[in-house]
């Protein structure tokens, strides 16, 4: 289910959507905050480029937005369960805590996940006629 060549795989561990070997972002670690969020220009291996055209990410913004509210009711409704007497105020700071802690981590898997809707998986070596607006130059 995790091998390279699925999508999963992909967006878990933030690699090129293109070949799967090479690294998505500047950073490994979500929690550097000097470059979270940050694409390379093209993938070290394949060297295909990640950005197709200019603005492409901005569509990351809604996967985003659906991770923080799926994450939000999640927490919502565990905190519900595993402390029944728990009060609103209780389980909204706790909603909250979750969402500053873990923000990086969805805005990394939300441009992961976003390249990964239109970029297919192609391997590392060029394929003849390959759409030129991925080859990096």
């Amino acid at each position: 289910m995790l091998k390279k060549g699925t999508k999963l795989y992909s967006i878990i561990n933030r690699k090129c959507p293109h070949c799967h070997e090479g690294e998505f972002l500047v950073s490994r670690n979500p929690y550097d905050l000097s470059v979270v969020g940050d694409l390379l220009k093209e993938c070290s291996v394949c060297h295909r480029k990640y950005e197709p055209e200019p603005g492409f990410y901005y569509g990351g913004m809604y996967v985003s937005y659906a991770l923080a509210v799926a994450q939000s009711v999640a927490v919502y409704i565990a905190v519900g369960v595993l402390v029944p007497s728990s009060s609103q105020t209780t389980r909204l700071f706790w909603v909250l805590g979750a969402l500053v802690v873990l923000a990086p981590v969805l805005y990394a898997w939300s441009k992961a996940l976003w390249a990964n809707l239109f970029i297919p998986y192609k391997g590392v070596q060029r394929l003849p006629g390959e759409d030129e607006k991925w080859i990096a130059r």
